[in-house]
């Protein structure tokens, strides 16, 4: 009989309310909706924490949602690919370079799956995943993600963001990302370098990165009233 492949279970949360966020990823506009309105517009701005990040000049982003990082890239002057798993969110994609004339030179959208990605062996020098689905969490993405990274290829995460309630208009934003997405993870301090129990899902992550030959590191960013959770990693020199 073959040896199921180990997968890392979701929280429980995400388990409740993937069903809901399953339909976004079927209606652009409803994911733009969603994306955007409950975090106070700052969606967007995570997604650009990526760009001084990125290494060499081929780049792939994995899940690119209606393309609002895709565009960005293109037209900072990178050659990029992207792929989604969703059809509809791949023509959003699409139609956001048509309207904005990035030539398929510099961008191109396939429908794909992060697990059996089409594409040859060390293809590009970063990797690029915003508010990744549990895939970040499969061996199987990240042993793929590895293989189509460059020696020393660098790989990007924005794992997620929070806003703070640093004024009262953002109470209700900060109260509905609460609800959806669980509270925000405590920051590690030189007081508390264990952070908390919320850490549990950096961690995780960090460890099947390692697994899958990749050294990664984590970083907090912060802004004015938010602030929003990065993974960086490497893929060795002398990996292939």
């Amino acid at each position: 009989m073959e040896r199921m492949e180990r997968r890392e279970q979701p929280p429980l949360r995400w388990r409740i309310v993937r069903p809901l966020f399953e339909l976004l990823y079927h209606n652009r506009a409803l994911y733009w909706l969603a994306s955007t309105i409950p975090f106070a517009g700052q969606w967007h701005t995570w997604q650009r924490l990526t760009l001084p990040l990125l290494a060499g000049r081929d780049v792939l982003e994995v899940g690119c949602g209606i393309g609002t990082l895709l565009a960005d890239m293109a037209r900072a002057g990178y050659r990029c690919q992207a792929i989604d798993r969703s059809p509809q969110m791949a023509a959003a994609a699409r139609d956001r370079l048509r309207r904005q004339r990035i030539p398929p030179a510099s961008a191109t959208v396939t429908v794909a799956d992060v697990r059996r990605l089409p594409f040859t062996h060390a293809s590009f020098d970063s990797v690029v995943s915003t508010f990744p689905t549990e895939y970040i969490f499969d061996r199987a993405a990240l042993r793929e993600i590895a293989r189509v990274l460059r020696p020393s290829g660098r790989l990007v995460i924005v794992l997620g963001a929070a806003l703070l309630p640093a004024s009262l208009p953002l109470l209700p934003f900060v109260a509905v990302q609460s609800l959806v997405y669980g509270r925000r993870p405590a920051t590690r301090t030189s007081e508390n370098p264990g952070g908390s129990a919320n850490d549990a899902r950096g961690d995780t992550l960090l460890a099947l990165l390692a697994a899958a030959g990749l050294g990664a590191r984590r970083e907090v960013v912060r802004g004015p009233f938010w602030e929003a959770y990065l993974y960086i990693a490497q893929k060795s020199d002398g990996a292939v």
